[in-house]
């Protein structure tokens, strides 16, 4: 990855979200945080990151509210939506990680975090928007002529 890739935490868990912001620092990365939706979707108004990870823990949900109204907002902003792992009887009726896919996280992460496979993560989703400049340059030349009649 070229330069310093900056990644945007939605997090209510302190404990948690310094954890990951050490792991990703010692990566590389510029990490801001934000411990509720709204500040961090007011945060990337103003100053957009490469990469949000946003945490959706239920019962409450505000992560997948996050995501929605950041999708609705920046429809290209890379998201990476964040759970606990889920109970051990695997009978739940809610997956709270399947519905922030719906909602536009582009990939989904149970916590706690290995960092091996965040990095991953990011260098698919860093790979897929160098893709997408790159049709969007094609398509830039592309001009469709007027009829001459």
């Amino acid at each position: 990855m070229d330069g310093m890739k900056r990644i945007l935490i939605i997090d209510k868990n302190v404990p948690i979200h310094l954890i990951l912001r050490k792991q990703l620092e010692k990566a590389g990365f510029h990490v801001i945080e934000a411990s509720v939706g709204q500040n961090g979707i007011d945060y990337y108004r103003e100053n957009p990151t490469d990469f949000i990870i946003a945490d959706i823990a239920p019962p409450e949900l505000e992560g997948l509210k996050t995501i929605i109204q950041l999708k609705k907002e920046f429809p290209l902003a890379r998201i990476i939506a964040k759970a606990d792992q889920m109970g051990r009887n695997g009978f739940l009726r809610y997956d709270p990680l399947q519905s922030a896919l719906r909602f536009g996280a582009l990939r989904t992460l149970t916590s706690p975090i290995k960092m091996d496979e965040l990095s991953a993560v990011i260098e698919e989703l860093a790979s897929m928007s160098v893709q997408r400049e790159r049709r969007r340059s094609r398509t830039k030349n592309f001009r469709i002529r007027k009829d001459p009649n």
